[in-house]
């Protein structure tokens, strides 16, 4: 007399079906953590327009556009440059990554706000006192660098 395969045997197709749904669902799942949402609350509430995204609205470029004006760069985690300027000069920081940095003073001279991956800051004044600056990414604390003012 043949009897019918036992349960279990019968049910491993099905249940390797949904393993594999479930396994493909979890690393789409963890994929798009590991994406650039780097929004928080105070983000969405702040105040841009189209032709400004950085929300600066006094319209003081200092005379030059930012492509004239020497510049930090972020590439990926990491900060590929410090520079040096002299007094006052201004800066801008370029971010070639592809999420979203800070150049932030370690002591708050200067700080860019987040900068999305691809974009540029506004420029950026250096201190008047020679000396070094540390900055650092106020999102990455692992990326830091120097600014150094010479005069």
């Amino acid at each position: 007399m043949d009897r019918p395969p036992p349960l279990l045997t019968r049910a491993r197709p099905l249940f390797a079906k949904i393993f594999a749904t479930l396994l493909v669902a979890a690393l789409a799942l963890g994929l798009a953590a590991c994406g650039d949402d780097d929004t928080t609350a105070s983000d969405q509430g702040s105040s841009t327009t189209a032709s400004d995204p950085y929300g600066d609205t006094s319209g003081d470029d200092g005379g030059s556009s930012s492509s004239d004006l020497p510049s930090v760069v972020a590439e990926g985690l990491a900060y590929k440059n410090d520079l040096t300027v002299g007094p006052g000069e201004q800066f801008v920081f370029d971010n070639q990554s592809g999420t979203t940095h800070t150049l932030t003073a370690d002591k708050g001279e200067f700080d860019s706000d987040r900068v999305s991956g691809g974009s540029q800051s506004d420029p950026l004044t250096a201190p008047d006192e020679p000396g070094n600056y540390s900055f650092h990414c106020e999102i990455h604390s692992s990326m830091t660098g120097t600014l150094t003012v010479e005069g």
